[in-house]
């Protein structure tokens, strides 16, 4: 019940799911709390804060330890608390991560009592609910090492994707920088398809991703009710084809591996013959494009929109089919890569769900 008295820290916090007790200015780039401080909670480094705040991820909320800093203020809607001596704060800091104390929670919140997106949970009746710890704290020591080195792994695995990302990345500008050929215009490139779903050949509704491509909408988790009701009047995507949305995306492009039916908002674009199949999905991430489309936006159409008939108008240099080949090529090996990794991180993420489920009583 430790109150901030004369605005002793002036950090104002809050919980993170990812990434824990987080300044409010790096999380939301605002201060969302009040000027005045010194009703809030100061919190002390290694002390642990419940935010009764439920999401997807965190049904019952979050308790989570600051570690970042060395105190902080935070809102009298938490709840604050230090383990005790006989309990290890790194096994505490793991239980906490775990289902195993939903139970005790669920029974003095009932569904109920949340309202607007907080659950109701009185002081009293967080600290009289039961938890069930190893009295060993050379057991509690061995559960809490076992995992937060898993979760070091875990940094370090994503880590490893995020540095594998920029340098794809780095590879693509290098490689698109370099290209030598002829110049088309974007209306030699493609022709444009308006192929309706008229017979109702195919329901798989797709949604345009810039880091994804074409993603059907059901694997985004998305209500597709409105339209199955409508989706004779969608328009037919196939493999290979170019999707864009200048309106939405201010210049968005998403290249289709699947075959689908997508928005009639939607412009389709079939590459001709002179592309190699994905080539262009590439260079449409490249600054090398990002910047040919601004001079066309703000230099034609002073920061608006630009519409299609302008779009199909640009210059691009297209090299050899062969050349074309040798750069999906090289990039996919980079991407394949990249998912392997992002499989593995999968999995040491399932192992940690797993543990969480079962070390604990």
């Amino acid at each position: 019940m430790r109150k901030n008295k004369s605005n002793q820290s002036r950090l104002p916090l809050t919980i993170s799911a990812q990434y824990g007790l987080v300044d409010q200015i790096t999380f939301f780039n605002k201060v969302v709390a009040s000027t005045d401080l010194s009703n809030y909670y100061l919190l002390k480094k290694g002390e642990f804060a419940y935010n009764k705040s439920y999401s997807s991820d965190y049904p019952w909320g979050a308790i989570k330890r600051l570690d970042n800093y060395d105190q902080g203020a935070l809102s009298s809607l938490y709840i604050c608390f230090a383990p005790q001596d006989n309990v290890v704060s790194d096994f505490i800091l793991q239980y906490f991560e775990s289902p195993k104390w939903h139970k005790g929670i669920s029974e003095i919140a009932v569904e109920g009592a949340r309202n607007h997106g907080l659950l109701n949970v009185a002081v009293q009746d967080f600290f009289h609910t039961y938890h069930y710890v190893p009295k060993d704290k050379k057991e509690q020591i061995k559960i809490s090492k076992l995992l937060m080195l898993l979760d070091e792994r875990i940094s370090t695995q994503n880590k490893i994707i995020e540095d594998l990302k920029k340098l794809k990345s780095a590879i693509i500008e290098k490689l698109y920088s370099e290209i030598q050929g002829k110049e088309y215009s974007y209306r030699q490139l493609f022709e444009i398809i308006n192929e309706r779903n008229n017979r109702l050949e195919f329901s798989n509704v797709l949604s345009a991703s810039q880091e994804r491509g074409m993603v059907s909408r059901e694997d985004l988790n998305l209500d597709i009710k409105f339209e199955r009701s409508n989706i004779n009047t969608y328009k037919i995507v196939r493999n290979g084809d170019y999707v864009i949305h200048l309106r939405s995306f201010q210049g968005g492009f998403a290249f289709s591996d699947i075959v689908g039916v997508c928005s009639p908002a939607y412009t389709i674009m079939r590459p001709k013959d002179l592309l190699e199949y994905g080539y262009l999905s590439y260079y449409f991430t490249s600054r090398q494009f990002i910047k040919s489309l601004v001079i066309v936006t703000y230099g034609i159409r002073d920061g608006r929109s630009i519409n299609v008939d302008e779009w199909f108008d640009m210059k691009i240099v297209i090299p050899t089919k062969e050349q074309q080949r040798h750069i999906v090529r090289t990039i996919k090996v980079f991407e394949n890569k990249i998912e392997n990794e992002e499989m593995y991180a999968s999995c040491l993420l399932k192992q940690k769900q797993h543990l969480l489920r079962q070390m604990f009583i």
